[in-house]
């Protein structure tokens, strides 16, 4: 079969390789369609924080935002059935250790995160997966069921910061999990949402998406205005998703007391910030990995259309062109949001 897979030395190639067979407790599928991430660009580029000093074991099959179709069940495994369109989660524990007894795999120290290290991801025609970590998505197209990851993403952050009727909460960033964000607080039930980033297309695309109001991050005046806007009071949430230091500053001087602030973006700088004022008005800091235990509420406000994944696709590329793929994600721009491969396109 075709498998795109990254070696160290060589950088990512479209390689033949034997086809893989489910194992006990896995389900084998025919990929349908793959998210190429900022994640799968920084393993390429060797700048992703596991591979700056060589990284895990490889080659490696990237890919961890996808969707496929039931081919055949493992050993011990009676669902779900053939044909089934399916997605699944990205980190899968131990399954033995005490944060993986509940539920929290996502930080289990023995953990693979598949498609990133320790696990093929689904960059290739047949892919491999726990059963007890896919979930069936049927009222999906393959493409927006492999937007079910990055919706987790942001379902989580929700989740995580407790959003409830009443809540005012800003997103800040404008890529796929800022969006996703948005409507996910949306979805929870905040009184009013907002979205701050530099460019105006993903700003119109926040305000497609339900934002009550957006704001240019880039602008001098950017926390002030987001200040006038709430008549001085601030926020309730604040869901940081671009990665940007003066982001996490913006987070903390918009937050009102006792506000909670959801770190989603992967920072390579120290955070440099003054404790007093977290303690003073007893800031809730939320970092968060992953998206443990969200997927099936994911799926069902994606279903019901209470998360849209649509909008977000930017480019749709067979893997034969996985290179343009791969440069247009790295490249960016106000336009880029989400780009997919399509292994077998059905």
């Amino acid at each position: 079969m075709n498998a795109l897979r990254y070696h160290a030395d060589e950088g990512l190639l479209l390689e033949d390789i034997p086809a893989p067979a489910p194992g006990p407790g896995e389900v084998l599928l025919e990929v349908r369609a793959v998210g190429v991430c900022r994640t799968d660009i920084e393993i390429v580029e060797g700048s992703h924080p596991f591979y700056v000093n060589g990284g895990p074991e490889q080659p490696l099959v990237p890919g961890h935002e996808w969707s496929g179709v039931v081919r055949e069940l493992g050993a011990g495994v009676f669902g779900p059935p053939v044909g089934t369109l399916v997605t699944g989660e990205t980190g899968i524990g131990c399954g033995a250790c005490d944060l993986c007894r509940i539920g929290q795999h996502n930080a289990c120290p023995h953990r693979v995160e598949t498609g990133i290290f320790g696990r093929d991801g689904a960059m290739r025609e047949l892919h491999v997966h726990p059963a007890a970590l896919t979930y069936p998505c049927t009222r999906l197209s393959p493409e927006e069921a492999a937007l079910v990851e990055p919706a987790s993403v942001g379902v989580y952050a929700a989740q995580r910061a407790g959003v409830r009727p009443g809540d005012r909460v800003i997103v800040l960033g404008g890529g796929s999990i800022g969006q996703m964000a948005l409507q996910a607080a949306r979805a929870f039930g905040a009184t009013e949402v907002m979205l701050a980033t530099r460019s105006p297309e993903k700003l119109a695309l926040a305000a497609q998406l339900g934002a009550d109001a957006t704001f240019d991050a880039g602008a001098q005046d950017f926390v002030a205005a987001v200040m006038e806007h709430t008549s001085g009071d601030g926020v309730h949430v604040v869901i940081e998703a671009s990665g940007s230091n003066q982001s996490l500053r913006d987070a903390v001087s918009l937050a009102r007391p006792l506000a909670r602030i959801v770190i989603l973006g992967v920072f390579e700088q120290p955070w440099v910030q003054e404790i007093g004022p977290l303690v003073a008005n007893e800031y809730t800091i939320l970092p968060t990995v992953g998206s443990p235990g969200v997927w099936p509420l994911t799926i069902s406000l994606m279903e019901r259309g209470r998360i849209q994944a649509g909008p977000l696709i930017s480019g749709r590329f067979p893997i034969a062109d996985y290179r343009w793929a791969f440069e247009t994600v790295a490249r960016g721009g106000p336009t880029t949001i989400k780009c997919l491969l399509l292994p077998r396109p059905a």
